[in-house]
């Protein structure tokens, strides 16, 4: 069962903030992203080091990402994530066995399982049986609350113009 806070919070996943980023360049649009850092200040949304981590490329948003570590605001997963990680993985097989990807996800969806968060993801649905399980998948197994729609994430976090 999720355990529900009474407010709010949300867990964003990696594409989720690439998309952003891709849509409304950090460079180029500072209200946006002062929005976004101050939300996430507010505890409103919880960006993971894991999340963070898969930002590989240099630029605007992983400096944005780093400065919010530097702030104190990227949270850390703990190995009893990691852990309920790996157990959702083995009921639900989301990682790609030959590139490892999908592994955040599973930690993500650990750490919103166990803080009665909810997830932002704009992963869809898989499409057959054979396909490895995506987000939104094990978030409606598990029964935690998801969220696709980036305007529905901006206007719950208080995104106003």
């Amino acid at each position: 069962m999720n355990n529900r806070t009474e407010k709010e919070v949300y867990l964003v996943d990696t594409s989720f903030l690439l998309d952003f980023a891709w849509w409304i360049p950090v460079d180029l649009n500072n209200y946006f992203w002062s929005h976004l850092q101050t939300a996430l200040e507010n505890g409103t949304w919880i960006l993971l080091d894991v999340v963070m981590n898969e930002i590989r490329s240099k630029g605007p948003l992983k400096s944005w990402c780093e400065n919010q570590k530097r702030k104190g605001l990227v949270i850390a997963i703990s190995e009893t994530d990691k852990n309920r990680g790996v157990a959702i993985n083995n009921t639900y097989p989301m990682i790609d066995q030959s590139t490892g990807r999908s592994e955040t996800d599973t930690y993500l969806i650990a750490y919103a399982e166990a803080n009665g968060l909810t997830v932002v993801s704009r992963e869809s649905y898989r499409e057959n049986n054979t396909e490895l399980h995506k987000i939104p998948d094990v978030c409606a197994a598990l029964k935690i609350s998801l969220i696709r729609q980036p305007k529905a994430f901006l206007e719950r976090i208080g995104f106003r113009n």
